[in-house]
């Protein structure tokens, strides 16, 4: 606990004192770095600068290279002009996201730099090469090697997710550890004994591990090579418990911030059911050979092939499962879905990646005498990496071969399992009296994380999720049905609905949408549509149903139309009811739309949801006339989703006095270049007394609205 509270507060001035989360928009200046991976003209890639950042600051930003001049050799130090562009999603508010740096052309190359940076420059000359021998399969070769994966296909790398793969592709203890297994072969070859071999190979794996960045999973297996080498060298037994308390304190020490990585949390759950759950699987197992009258296959001195290649795969099979059960909660906490072919397709594969590494590391130190030797053992290791390719997309296909899991089943399910255990005589009986406490503070602690996600009967919900500069809002209505407000923005290198609002809806459970509202055809409101139309069951859109010229607009309609979803267009008097909650819709009128020209925001809907007492008001990007030409219809407000981002185009002073809201939604990019929401807007919300609540400062707002008109407040943040 202490350690998680260190962690997160270390984790929090950390980014409060990074230096890229105050650079100004638009700043100009010639900066000097290195790109950290292959240079690119179509996507930012992470790139170190030396110098040249306003008030000194020196980080990895993201970096877009110019389409008309030629790329530069990876890691090499260059001087450039560039401009800095400050991002407005959600992800800006950590540094590596909060911008990016658009080199304007005219760098040059340059010598010097520091000791990091000419390491840099060392992997970028293998990274070139890697990129000369494979070709079209580089990419997977330096996420293999190198822990580098900009450049890796989307879809590639989503089927090692869905197929429970994704541990193989990524950096890990097994690549580490195939790393430290070839050094400490080829020492013992070279006729070193075994325990310096030992300590040899562990320095050997820490070289490779801070060459490449230090990975949280291998820094976490270098030092338990490390820790195993020394015990092994002094000749002391080790405790493999010890030992991994050892590693996991010691990295916290290092960075205490690293507790908070999921890869950090995922390489020490595996890593300890390899530990703690290995043996009682493998007696499991053996059990199980037995009640069959098999006898189970053992290590023994002249056994058979067959015998020997059952035991191992035995104790693959065990291995495998020792590792993953430990990982599941957290995938299912942190990416909402749990594969389950994992464990067969990580035994089919892995082999393959196993022969893959040390083979790469061949064909580069080859290519260097003779390249022709060089590209030949390269092609041989494509051949093996187009086997693990294609044997991953073949998992990731199969029916069910993944399941996304809500939170609240996830907390549901977990305190479930307490419950039943403790329920359980027979063996609660067996346990001791304060290992039965622990379990049912467990279970308490359970169901408490539980109440505040379950969406309890006869409530009106609101969520506002934050898409950055955009609109995304849920509403659920006492019924239990689902109904989406917009879906955030979308550009070519960020999708909201894909990155934020999909995700929302699946962690709370939310399969169908009985309706999807556009409130009017502006990206920044619909550009997450199209993804949220193929993440969920949509069952109908509303929508002004006005021919805009709009691209993405239209794409958007025939993306529905295509999928069967009915279409119902949104005008001022369009009412309907469900469960005592009634949704009309105020504007927009027939005569809204002047054509060719004018301004989509003239059709943005407005929509007033009451229950009893309670009543919300969502305006869209709708204008201050619009908002008070519907100000005879409207009743004191429990929310008022404020107009335009805050802008000062919205929430007159008559609408705030006719409506008297108790709280004020306002969705803005955190930083966004528009200035939202308007300092005019706040002082006037403020000096109505108006709670405001902003996806900017607070992230995700969850409101949850009593037929009485009572109000409760949830934030993110």
């Amino acid at each position: 606990m202490v350690a998680g509270i260190l962690g997160g507060e270390a984790g929090t001035r950390a980014e409060a004192a990074d230096c890229r989360l105050h650079l100004p928009d638009g700043a100009r200046g010639e900066v000097t770095g290195r790109f950290v991976a292959r240079p690119d003209s179509t996507r930012a890639i992470p790139f170190r600068v030396e110098a040249g950042l306003p008030d000194g600051c020196r980080s990895v930003v993201r970096t877009l290279w110019p389409t008309d001049e030629p790329l530069p050799a990876t890691g090499a130090r260059i001087r450039a002009p560039a401009r800095w562009e400050a991002r407005d999603f959600p992800e800006a508010g950590r540094g590596e996201w909060s911008g990016r740096l658009r080199i304007l052309g005219g760098g040059e190359v340059v010598r010097g730099g520091d000791l990091p940076g000419r390491a840099l420059g060392v992997r970028g000359r293998v990274a070139d090469r890697i990129a000369h021998l494979w070709g079209p399969r580089a990419p997977m070769v330096e996420a293999l090697v190198l822990a580098r994966r900009e450049h890796l296909d989307p879809e590639l790398r989503g089927a090692f997710g869905l197929s429970g793969t994704a541990h193989l592709l990524a950096i890990s203890g097994f690549h580490v550890g195939v790393v430290a297994g070839l050094l400490l072969s080829l020492l013992r070859m070279a006729g070193a004994r075994p325990r310096p071999a030992a300590l040899g190979a562990a320095g050997g794996s820490w070289l490779y591990v801070l060459a490449i960045g230090a990975p949280d999973a291998a820094l976490r297996a270098s030092v338990l090579l490390s820790l195993l080498a020394l015990a092994r060298l002094r000749g002391t037994p080790v405790v493999s418990v010890g030992t991994l308390s050892t590693a996991f304190l010691a990295l916290l020490v290092i960075d205490p911030t690293s507790l908070r990585s999921v890869g950090f949390q995922l390489s020490f759950a595996g890593t300890w059911g390899l530990v703690a759950l290995r043996r009682p699987l493998e007696a499991l197992l053996d059990r199980g050979w037995r009640r069959y009258g098999i006898r189970p296959p053992r290590r023994r001195p002249g056994a058979g092939a067959g015998e020997r290649w059952l035991r191992g795969s035995s104790e693959g099979l065990t291995a495998g499962i020792a590792a993953t059960l430990p990982t599941l909660p957290l995938l299912a906490w942190h990416f909402d879905r749990v594969s389950l072919v994992g464990i067969p397709a990580t035994l089919a594969v892995a082999p393959g990646v196993a022969l893959a590494i040390p083979g790469v590391g061949l064909s580069l130190l080859a290519s260097l005498p003779s390249d022709a030797l060089g590209g030949f053992l390269a092609g041989g290791v494509g051949l093996i990496l187009a086997l693990v390719e294609w044997g991953v997309r073949m998992a990731a296909s199969l029916p069910g071969s993944s399941i996304w899991v809500s939170r609240p089943v996830l907390l549901a399910g977990g305190g479930a399992a307490a419950v039943t255990l403790l329920a359980l005589s027979p063996l609660a009986g067996r346990i001791r009296r304060p290992a039965r406490g622990a379990l049912a503070c467990a279970a308490a602690l359970w169901m408490t994380l539980l109440l505040p996600v379950l969406p309890f009967p006869r409530s009106l919900d609101v969520h506002m999720i934050d898409v950055g500069q955009g609109d995304a809002l849920l509403l659920r209505l006492p019924s239990g049905r689902w109904i989406g407000v917009d879906a955030g923005p979308a550009s070519a290198t960020w999708d909201a609905g894909e990155r934020r609002v999909v995700p929302y809806l699946r962690r709370h459970g939310i399969r169908t949408l009985d309706l999807l509202v556009l409130s009017h055809p502006h990206l920044d409101h619909i550009g997450g549509a199209e993804a949220v139309l193929e993440g969920v069951r949509v069952r109908g859109l509303l929508d002004p149903a006005v021919a805009v010229p709009s691209g993405p607009y239209l794409e958007l309609l025939e993306a529905g139309r295509a999928l069967g979803v009915p279409l119902h267009r949104a005008e001022a008097g369009l009412a309907f009811a469900d469960g005592g909650v009634r949704l009309e819709v105020l504007h927009p009128a027939s005569d809204s739309w002047g054509g060719t020209g004018s301004d989509p925001n003239d059709l943005s809907i407005i929509l007033l949801v009451q229950w009893g007492d309670a009543s919300v008001l969502l305006t869209g990007d709708a204008y201050q006339p619009h908002e008070e030409g519907v100000l005879a219809e409207l009743p004191t407000l429990s929310v008022l989703k404020v107009g335009h981002h805050g802008s000062r185009t919205s929430t007159s002073e008559h609408l705030l006095r006719a409506t008297r809201p108790r709280w004020a939604l306002i969705p803005a990019g955190d930083g966004n270049r528009f200035g939202h929401p308007h300092p005019g807007v706040v002082e006037r919300l403020e000096a109505h007394g108006v709670g405001i609540l902003r996806t900017d400062r607070d992230g995700s707002i969850r409101l949850r609205l009593r037929r009485g008109g009572e109000v409760e407040v949830r934030t993110q943040r």
